[in-house]
């Protein structure tokens, strides 16, 4: 008997810290933000890589990141230079929803006029930001490798 009222007092004590975690909505007017950028794979193949390469570096990575509320996001992906300089490779544009957002992403991008581009080998940043009608949130970025196989 006493376990199962000391099992029910810890569980109340929990929902309530669990309550008073979650975010309230923001106020009417404030521009998203977006939090919490990250992904799973830090280096993946070039996407030109054949299939039946046998390497063990994956493919493909997860970007995650939080959004307050609802909104559209924008990823620019800029390739780094030996110098430190950036050169824009590609983008594309997503609607976001309030919480955690997931794009699978496997080196490859749309091109303004159609088609598909895979990105090279090399260094590169990926520049996150989202933005709806109240306004835009400061750029959040991430950098990770495209790496060709060793023969």
């Amino acid at each position: 008997m006493r376990i199962a009222v000391i099992s029910v007092v810890l569980f109340a004590l929990t929902a309530a810290a669990v309550a008073d975690a979650s975010p309230e909505p923001p106020p009417p007017g404030t521009p998203p933000s977006l939090t919490g950028l990250e992904m799973t794979e830090r280096t993946i193949l070039a996407p030109s890589t054949p299939k039946s390469t046998n390497s063990k570096l994956p493919r493909k990575t997860v970007f995650s990141f939080f959004i307050n509320q609802n909104a559209t996001f924008r990823v620019v992906f800029k390739q780094v230079r030996r110098d430190g300089g950036m050169v824009r490779r590609g983008a594309f544009i997503r609607d976001g929803v309030t919480g955690k957002n997931r794009v699978r992403f496997e080196g490859k991008l749309p091109k303004p006029k159609g088609g598909i581009q895979f990105l090279s080998a090399g260094r590169y940043r990926a520049f996150f930001m989202s933005y709806n009608e109240n306004g835009k949130s400061p750029e959040a970025s991430i950098g990770f490798r495209v790496v060709r196989p060793k023969n």
